[in-house]
Parts: C-alpha cells; sequence; structure tokens
C-alpha cells in the first residue's frame, strides 16, 4: 500500500511538487523555494499538500525567511499554522497536519522550555561571585545574584554558564558540576516575550581557573561584582528565604563546592560518541 502511494507521488510532475525531504515520522520538510510569487507558491503548494496526503504523509513543516514574509499570507490560507521561530527570528516555521478527520493531530509543539544557567563559581579562598544587574528583575530590586543567562541555540549547560559568567564578569572556570533544575512556569499568563513557555533554570558549580581571577564587567548588563562568603550569600537577595526553592539550589550548590566524592557533587559533565551515528554529544550524569 505505501509503495502504491509513493507511485502516485512519483506521477505528479516533478516540478509541481515543491523540493522537499521526508522525516522518520512521515512528515514532510521543506523551505519556501527561492523567487516564486504568491501567486505560484500557493498554487503549488496546494498541490504539493494534495500530492502528500495521497502518499500517506503525515503532516508539513514549512520553513520560511522574512526575506519572503509575503509567502505566509499564502500557506497560511491553506491551513498552515504558526510553529515557532528559528535562529535569531530570520525564519518562520509553519506546520500543517495533513489528516483532518482522520485522526488527532500529533505533531510535535512548538519549543516549550527556555534554558537558564547560573554558576556558583567560587575563587581559591572558597568566596563565592555574585553580580548586580542593571537590567531585569533583581535590578529593579537591588539584589546581587549568581552571574548566569540563557543558553543559546544548541548550547549545552556547560558551555552556556561558562560563557554566562566570561561574557559578564571576565573570570574563566572549570565546569564541576550541575547540582540543581529549577522548573519555572508562567505566571499570570506569561510573559509575551515568552510566550507561555516555561524555563528550565540550571544551577551549576564552577572554580576559577585562577586563585585570585581580575573581574572585568560587562558594560551594558552588569552595574557590579564582588566576591561573598557563602554565609553572605545566603543572608542576601531572593536567597535568604529558608525553604524556598531558590534558597535550596544555592543551598546545594555551596553543599557540593566542599565535597571530596564526586558522586556526591550532582551531575558532572562528559562528552561522549553518540554510538547509533557519528558525532559527539555533551551528557551530564551521576557517578557510576
Amino acid at each position: 500500500m505505501e509503495r502504491r502511494k509513493e507511485e502516485k507521488l512519483a506521477d505528479r510532475p516533478a516540478s509541481r511538487v515543491l523540493p522537499h525531504r521526508t522525516d522518520a515520522y512521515s512528515s514532510v520538510l521543506l523551505s519556501a523555494p527561492q523567487h516564486i510569487s504568491p501567486e505560484e507558491f500557493r498554487e503549488r503548494l496546494c498541490e504539493s499538500c494534495s500530492a502528500w496526503r495521497s502518499a500517506g504523509r503525515k503532516g508539513v513543516f514549512l520553513q520560511i525567511p522574512t526575506a519572503q514574509a509575503n509567502l505566509i499570507p499564502s500557506a497560511v490560507e491553506l491551513g498552515f499554522k504558526f510553529h515557532a521561530t528559528m535562529g535569531v527570528g530570520d525564519r518562520l516555521i509553519l506546520s500543517l497536519w495533513l489528516r483532518d478527520g482522520l485522526t488527532k493531530n500529533n505533531l510535535p509543539s512548538g519549543p516549550s522550555h527556555f534554558l537558564g544557567v547560573a554558576g556558583l563559581v567560587v575563587r581559591g579562598d572558597g568566596r563565592i561571585l555574585v553580580v548586580k544587574e542593571k537590567n531585569g528583575p533583581a535590578a529593579r530590586s537591588g539584589i546581587w545574584k549568581l552571574p548566569g543567562g540563557q543558553a543559546d541555540s544548541c548550547e549545552s549547560i556547560q558551555k552556556a554558564v561558562l560563557r554566562e559568567v566570561f561574557e559578564e564578569t571576565g573570570v574563566e572556570c572549570h565546569f564541576e558540576a550541575l547540582t540543581s533544575i529549577l522548573h519555572l512556569r508562567p505566571r499570570n499568563g506569561g510573559n509575551i516575550v515568552r510566550a507561555g513557555a516555561s524555563d528550565l533554570f540550571c544551577t551549576c558549580v564552577l572554580r576559577t581557573k585562577s586563585l585570585e581571577p581580575k573581574l572585568t564587567l560587562q558594560k551594558n548588563e552588569i552595574a557590579s561584582a564582588k566576591w561573598v562568603t557563602a554565609e553572605e550569600l545566603l543572608a542576601s537577595g531572593f536567597y535568604k528565604f529558608k525553604g524556598t526553592a531558590f534558597r535550596r539550589s544555592i543551598e546545594a550548590a555551596i553543599a557540593a563546592r566542599n565535597r571530596v566524592s564526586q558522586c556526591q557533587r550532582g551531575l558532572y559533565s562528559e562528552v561522549l560518541p553518540l554510538g547509533f551515528a557519528k558525532g559527539k554529544i555533551s551528557i551530564l550524569r551521576s557517578s557510576l
């Protein structure tokens, strides 16, 4: 049956079915062709969707760059819905379920979480690095906090926290362990920038590469930075409220920094071969 459907698709003029590929889940993946008018694009996309339905495909993911935004209405008229943006917002992904009325739409939704990182940076004398930001919720309250920020697209937790700490303070570090993850759900409908997505906020223990590192602050984001004791950190800002999530995340990181055994510290970092395909991936795991 599947072969017969493929033959039907092959029977259509190749020039009319838009260039595409299929994934392992029987969905069609395509990018908008260059130098095509909205009228021709709508006509060919309509014919292509009909062909893909006949071939038994489940859904379509269509990528349109901002330079071809005039093609978006054509896709929306055919039932495509906004799925996600890619890159730095220069590409829109739209999706279409091809089995409407037959089976429930099970295409994956767009990204549902943001990944945030914070570094509990420990220098040679055991003091911990804190910063005061120029913008954001902590800045409005004048709170001292751990340096950190949001991971970039496809960036590992380890690389993200090392990069954020260096960008904000100029301090180079070694990654030691991931000690906690806070799951922050949207409140009061959430920030429109977050589009209702949750935050996974990772606190990591880092050690400075030098015993007394020099601070070089990121001028547009960081107002000030200093080194404090663990006791001073726990008595400040939103860490001072006992029994709360942020307090517990800091307590876990402080406890982990002094433990000798890796299996007691938290999840530590390795880069290992993928195994079933070429390439390597980052893994955070407990000790074996």
